[in-house]
């Protein structure tokens, strides 16, 4: 009797396992984009603020609100986003961020105080998963947010990468830590 019960956790647990493992693949499951306030670029790669530019001008919000805006980091700077078009008067700073759960609490703070009622949150496609469930915590329906995934500097998916296994791991371990609800206790910069 033990036996049987010691094979039938040791497979459920198995189970779980390859399913978590499954379930990490799939990063980037994008929205279509919608009209809204704001656009919030999340701090990243070049791709990011590139995204949130082709968005600005297709119409989808008249400000971008970058999280955190940085001027040592080429990608995250207003300097970057005056060349990929977005005037001045169109970017909204946000300069205290230190990882996803910051950027969605911090630009949630903003959004309301600016009496914003919608976003459109442009982060990596690796990077789209944990964001979304980050921020639809932290959010609790106050706003109407739509997740829009960009691509590498070069256009390529996470997975195509030369580092893909790199981002993969790093992304397993932080969703199960804010799955987990560790963000709380423990800020990871991203």
């Amino acid at each position: 009797m033990k036996i049987r019960i010691i094979i039938i956790v040791i497979c459920i647990i198995l189970l779980f396992i390859v399913l978590a493992i499954i379930d990490s693949f799939n990063h980037s499951a994008t929205d279509e984009p919608v009209e809204a306030d704001v656009i919030i670029m999340l701090g990243g790669d070049q791709g990011r603020l590139q995204k949130a530019a082709e968005l600005y001008h297709s119409g989808y919000a008249d400000y971008v609100m970058i999280s955190p805006i940085m001027d040592e980091f080429y990608s995250q700077s207003r300097g970057f986003a005056n060349v990929l078009g977005i005037p001045d008067e169109a970017i909204i700073e946000e300069t205290e961020a230190t990882s996803t759960y910051t950027n969605a609490t911090l630009t949630l703070e903003m959004m309301e105080e600016l009496e914003m009622d919608s976003a459109v949150v442009v982060t990596s496609d690796w990077h789209l998963k944990r964001s979304k469930m980050i921020f639809e915590r932290v959010n609790e329906n106050d706003f109407a947010l739509t997740y829009v995934a960009a691509l590498s500097d070069e256009g390529e998916k996470w997975h195509e990468r030369s580092y893909a296994r790199i981002l993969w791991f790093r992304e397993f371990y932080k969703i199960w830590g804010y799955r987990l609800g560790l963000y709380k206790f423990i800020d990871i910069p991203d």
